[in-house]
């Protein structure tokens, strides 16, 4: 909220309806539900498994199925509707995601349970690809940062409000309960959309469209962003039971320990921004670094509970910088969809980061996890370094 209170007086023609704060809500609201949406059936996954009379591994493939939708479709679908008003295909985007959220209450079987989830796993790919780029519009070039930072800070609350949220009322008045609410919330957006956003979208400023000089950057910020998320995923995805078993802490502040880590996170995504606007060469590097740190403490020190908590916050604190950050420079040197690719390799990442974790797992244990994830981090790093020190070799280069 505060970040949209700076950036409340940017624009003057942000809606019909309503001002910039509207706009900027409405779009991290977006953020907000589509997050839950992928992440729901984590914490309902018994309750789930229950009612589609499917095992739990079975019903787990409801959200690696979500994200491999996301990766395959976000590219074709962004560029499939390019020429639609960015408006236009945002709210509809709202719409699919009732409709996929209402598909899933009434589903009979695992079968259309699956489909209805793909529905949004679709949307959620448009979403993405479009979203931050509308965000960007809205305000003057220098206030870029900020009005995306607004939309990743949605995508925090998804975890640490909408999905604690959804989980509790799956569990006080059933699955479909909760789905029937999120595709609710999936209709008030769908207004909310049309009240707030220009009715036209407009063509992408400048510094989206790709330039010769920054395509080596871009494509590097694209392969350090996959390994990082990776690298994010191989450790956090086990986080829970490193807590309780290797670091001796009791189940029942798990939850209070997590939620710590995402208000740790949400700092990074509103200081993401400011780190990339002061040192956009070297954001990127930092905020992989306190990844890389933060993972080998938890392999070195992880069996002190207060450590452990404290390392996963960093660890959270660096993801959500190199987040905004890579984000801002695929926007600054990509080509009109880098935002699509930003976000397939993103979520290639998510996908990729829990079966590393595995493999950790299944060669070690559980303090393995973040020793393989600090060793990809540590190869991010190396891309950016690398990609740096090659500009900085160029003749005739700052």
């Amino acid at each position: 909220m505060l970040v949209c209170n700076r950036l409340q007086q940017e624009m003057p023609d942000a809606g019909p309806k309503v001002g910039l704060l509207g706009a900027l809500v409405s779009l991290a609201a977006c953020a907000a539900c589509f997050v839950t949406a992928e992440s729901l059936p984590i914490g309902l996954l018994p309750q789930i498994a229950a009612g589609m009379r499917a095992s739990l591994s079975l019903t787990g493939l409801l959200v690696t199925i979500y994200a491999l939708i996301v990766v395959v479709t976000t590219v074709p679908l962004s560029h499939a509707l390019r020429a639609v008003p960015r408006r236009t295909v945002l709210m509809a985007t709202a719409a699919a995601l009732a409709l996929g959220c209402l598909g899933s209450v009434l589903a009979p079987d695992y079968g259309l349970l699956l489909a209805a989830r793909a529905l949004t796993a679709c949307a959620q790919a448009v979403f993405w690809a479009v979203g931050p780029v509308e965000a960007a519009a809205l305000v003057r070039p220098e206030r870029q940062g900020r009005a995306v930072t607004a939309v990743f800070v949605g995508s925090a609350a998804g975890l640490v409000i909408g999905l604690p949220l959804g989980t509790a009322i799956g569990h006080l008045a059933g699955w479909r309960v909760a789905f029937a609410a999120l595709g609710g919330a999936g209709l008030v957006l769908l207004a909310l959309l049309r009240l707030a956003l220009p009715a036209r979208g407009r063509a992408p400023a400048a510094s989206h469209r790709e330039r010769p000089a920054g395509r080596s950057r871009y494509r590097t910020v694209l392969v350090a962003t996959c390994l990082a998320v990776s690298a994010y995923f191989a450790a956090y995805t086990y986080a829970s039971p490193l807590l309780v078993r290797v670091a001796g802490l009791p189940r029942a502040d798990v939850a209070p320990a997590l939620f710590a880590v995402g208000l740790a996170s949400t700092l990074g995504l509103s200081s993401g921004a400011v780190l990339y606007a002061r040192h956009p060469r070297h954001a990127g590097e930092c905020a992989v670094s306190l990844m890389a740190l933060a993972l080998l403490g938890l392999f070195a020190l992880g069996a002190e509970p207060l450590l452990a908590i404290a390392l996963l916050a960093l660890l959270g604190l660096g993801q959500s910088l190199m987040t905004v950050g890579n984000q801002l420079a695929v926007m600054e040197h990509g080509p009109v969809n880098g935002t699509a690719w930003y976000s397939t390799v993103y979520n290639l990442g998510i996908g990729s980061g829990p079966l590393l974790g595995a493999l950790a797992l299944r060669g070690g244990g559980l303090r393995d996890t973040p020793l393989l994830g600090a060793l990809v981090a540590l190869a991010a790093l190396a891309v950016l370094a690398g990609s740096r020190a090659g500009v900085s070799g160029t003749p005739g280069s700052p």
